[in-house]
């Protein structure tokens, strides 16, 4: 038999706050959110209420340019509806730009890079994407009745450093996207921020993986790739959050080594799961508001010393997603009814914990 214990889950949290975290702090704005669901005004308007002014989405080429554009315009109303509904409330998008369409290579996690007309189609949709939604862009000059908020950071690919994400991790390769990338943004909207796509920090299977710290410095060693990139992201994950320690270590280690150690870190995926195992990456119900504790306050302490810009929650709910942990990496659950580590989040951000309901415990 099933019995429902209506254990009202913010009592709980109240209970389990770590000690600390309310003398720590992170400045407004640090802390985003990275969904994996699809979104609509319900997110948003949540997001707002739970204090987020951020979110980092995917700018999928292939689902805008699926066709040649010698061919066919771009479709970008997709993205710009999700543009529009996150200014309306008052919340900025932050784009990880990635994704081969068929016409270009084979296979989506292609890096678009080994021909020049490869080259050639990226840069122009760089230089497009740039133009639509940038500081003084066409989007926001047909969309005046909203907040003005153009994208100002440009994440290049995403986990580069894992085959699931590029087919033949390649730092030399990357390079070569990398320098066509910033010269495209930065000549186009001086002033954009252009990040090295997160790199996943603890690769099973090296390799063919390759571990995050030996990409960057392999980067860096592929030459004149640093006026191209303002910023490094790092996809922290662990299975406890004090080894996110040795990691931030190390990047900002091997970038002072290679003169770069004023370039900012963004971590723009962290997170754990709900569901307990099989995976390191998945804590169980309350191992999940301890993590995200013990993350947020490791970054209230080192932020500055490590030169972090910013954090971005991985994930909003829990639908959506195709990784072993993706379905309970969420804040909130299918219901959209928040779970424990929604309400550490909260203490963060400063928003309002009651915006959506407690979920609640069902036992055997």
């Amino acid at each position: 038999m099933m019995r429902r214990i209506g254990v009202v889950m913010v009592v709980l949290a109240a209970l389990l706050v770590l000690p600390g975290v309310a003398s720590a702090y992170l400045p407004p704005g640090f802390v985003g959110i990275a969904p994996q669901n699809p979104l609509g005004h319900k997110d948003f308007e949540l997001m707002e209420e739970a204090g987020v002014d951020n979110v980092r989405l995917p700018m999928f080429w292939s689902g805008i340019e699926g066709k040649s554009p010698l061919l066919v315009r771009p479709d970008w109303s997709g993205f710009d509806k999700e543009v529009e509904l996150a200014a309306e409330d008052d919340i900025r998008i932050s784009p990880f730009v990635w994704g081969s369409p068929e016409w270009i290579a084979a296979e989506a996690v292609d890096l678009p890079v080994k021909t020049s007309f490869q080259r050639w189609a990226w840069q122009k949709f760089l230089r497009e994407a740039a133009r639509r939604y940038g500081p003084e862009g066409e989007f926001w000059e047909d969309h005046k009745k909203i907040d003005y908020l153009p994208i100002t950071h440009w994440e290049i690919w995403n986990e580069e450093n894992i085959v699931t994400q590029a087919k033949e991790p390649e730092p030399v390769e990357y390079a070569r996207l990398l320098r066509i990338s910033g010269r495209t943004l930065h000549t186009v909207k001086p002033g954009s921020k252009v990040l090295i796509g997160g790199l996943f920090g603890r690769p099973l299977q090296i390799p063919p993986n390759v571990a995050s710290g030996n990409f960057l410095e392999r980067v860096y060693k592929a030459g004149n790739v640093k006026p191209y990139f303002d910023g490094v992201a790092l996809h922290p994950y662990v299975a406890q959050a004090k080894a996110m320690g040795p990691e931030l270590n190390n990047f900002r280690r091997i970038m002072r080594q290679n003169g770069d150690a004023a370039t900012p870190i963004y971590i723009t995926e962290l997170g754990w799961g709900s569901a307990s195992g099989p995976t390191r990456y998945q804590r169980g119900s309350q191992g999940q508001a301890n993590q995200l504790s013990e993350a947020f306050e490791m970054l209230s302490r080192n932020r500055i010393r490590w030169k972090v810009e910013g954090v971005w929650w991985f994930t909003w709910t829990d639908e959506g997603g195709t990784c072993i942990f993706c379905g309970s990496a969420g804040l909130l659950n299918k219901r959209y009814e928040a779970k424990p580590s929604w309400y550490r989040f909260i203490e963060w951000t400063g928003g309002n914990p009651e915006a959506v309901p407690s979920a609640v415990v069902i036992e055997e």
